[in-house]
């Protein structure tokens, strides 16, 4: 009796036990900590920004502040490969780990500058909080994704509040906490503090799915069916003993399998010849280029237009909030509808509404703009990785699929708010600004409407 090995059976001989789990679950709970702690700091910069021109750093431009935030944003995205290819190679504890420590090292080192320091900031809190987060923030992603099938979107969407929650708890401490008797360094501490303790719990609570493995007794040919059996073992999906880009396969009730040709990892150069991939990544470069102007500009917008300073205050977190139901309602409606079907008019919308900011010029106005942009922003966010990783249901190019989605939306935030800050200028042409920015959402809404095209012609084939 002949045995057939793990690596001649490839991605036929796996599949979840269930869709989540407590393991799926918990795993959940420890990646919205890691958002709630590392992300949600990031999408809170719009409270640094406008400390930094008022009082921590006066004598820079705007656009130069606002290459700090850029520049954290563009290494998430843009180390986002490394990350890729470490989830792949069943190496996304050194991933997650490492990243995290230097997030939180960097960020408490941020508490150390002074005031005109314009270098130390950028290092630490562009560079170095920015490189940690890289490593870390898709392992976080493509560890769910494994996790879950059915609900896979909602799953993705859950964890990805954690941000708008993050954002809303940091925007707030740093709005009330900058301008007391603790000042800008023990501010920064305390969120540091409160960053590393969800750290340390998020990396105690991740892992990944257990599988079974199918290893099929192949009989010669005189030995009776009877003699056929298939043993069944348990290991981690993805790690080295279970091969690169393993991924679990559904099972429907059947013993064994055969494998097929799209259960298969794709490799780089199949991935870039796919339109309705191509299409994806594209549009999320495009949109990456406006999504978080909003964000990074809504105090100084609503400042300049009359809105008191308190409750200027309040902006960016009623937006972080707000994009909490954002970025689960949509996701919930994408595991029944599909993601494009959802993502597309999400996208619109969103475009629509930026544009509609240059006309919002009361405080009533600007506070509805951050609810509802905040919710539509959420969904851009949430919906962009599930509907990279549904072109690929068996999840076995994960880590090289969501590694590639993340280069261009990298470069587009590395870019995209000091672009839109040179076209506003230094007498604030807010018009130009928010056109520039809504545009870019339309347009990427354009390239998901080919996606659907594509992927709904391939299907009817």
């Amino acid at each position: 009796m002949v045995v057939q090995s793990p690596s001649q059976s490839h991605a036929s001989g796996f599949f979840r036990d269930v869709d989540g789990g407590l393991r799926g679950w918990c795993a959940v709970l420890g990646s919205w900590l890691f958002q709630f702690s590392m992300i949600g700091t990031l999408t809170a910069f719009g409270s640094y920004q406008t400390f930094y021109q008022a009082h921590w750093l006066p004598a820079y431009s705007e656009s130069a502040i606002a290459w700090v935030g850029s520049t954290q944003l563009f290494l998430e995205f843009f180390l986002g490969v490394v990350g890729g290819l470490l989830l792949d190679g069943g190496r996304w504890r050194l991933a997650v780990g490492g990243g995290s420590l230097l997030f939180a090292f960097s960020f408490f080192m941020l508490s150390l500058c002074r005031p005109g320091q314009y270098a130390p900031v950028f290092l630490s809190q562009g560079v170095g909080m920015g490189v940690g987060l890289g490593f870390a923030f898709l392992p976080l992603h493509g560890i769910i994704a494994r996790h879950f099938t059915r609900r896979r979107s909602l799953a993705m969407g859950i964890i990805t509040t954690g941000t708008s929650l993050g954002g809303f708890a940091f925007s707030v401490l740093a709005s009330k906490l900058f301008n007391t008797r603790l000042g800008f360094a023990w501010t920064v501490r305390v969120c540091a503090f409160i960053a590393l303790g969800c750290i340390v719990l998020g990396n105690l609570l991740m892992s990944e799915p257990r599988v079974k493995e199918k290893e099929t007794l192949v009989a010669p040919a005189n030995t009776s069916s009877a003699d056929m059996a298939v043993r069944e073992t348990k290991v981690p999906l993805g790690s080295p003993e279970g091969g690169v880009g393993d991924a679990a396969q559904e099972s429907a009730g059947s013993d064994v399998e055969a494998s097929s040709a799209d259960d298969k990892p794709r490799t780089i150069p199949q991935l870039l010849r796919d339109p309705a991939y191509l299409a994806i990544i594209s549009s999320g470069f495009i949109a990456g280029l406006g999504l978080y102007f909003p964000m990074f500009v809504i105090q100084s917008f609503a400042l300049e237009h009359g809105t008191s300073p308190d409750i200027a205050d309040w902006l960016l977190s009623i937006m972080n909030l707000s994009g909490v139901l954002g970025r689960t309602i949509p996701n919930w409606l994408a595991d029944r509808y599909g993601t494009l079907e959802v993502y597309i008019p999400c996208t619109a919308v969103a475009g629509g509404l930026v544009i509609a900011l240059g006309a919002c010029t009361s405080p009533g106005s600007i506070i509805v703009f951050s609810l509802l942009y905040g919710f539509f922003a959420g969904s851009i966010v949430s919906l962009y990785f599930p509907t990279v990783v549904a072109l690929d249901p068996h999840v076995t190019s994960a880590g090289a699929r969501l590694g590639i989605a993340c280069l261009p939306v990298g470069f587009a935030a590395l870019v995209g708010t000091p672009i839109a800050e040179v076209i506003i200028g230094k007498d604030n042409q807010w018009w130009h600004g928010v056109g520039f920015a809504g545009a870019t959402e339309l347009a990427s809404a354009v390239l998901l409407a080919f996606a659907w095209f594509v992927e709904r012609r391939r299907k009817t084939r």
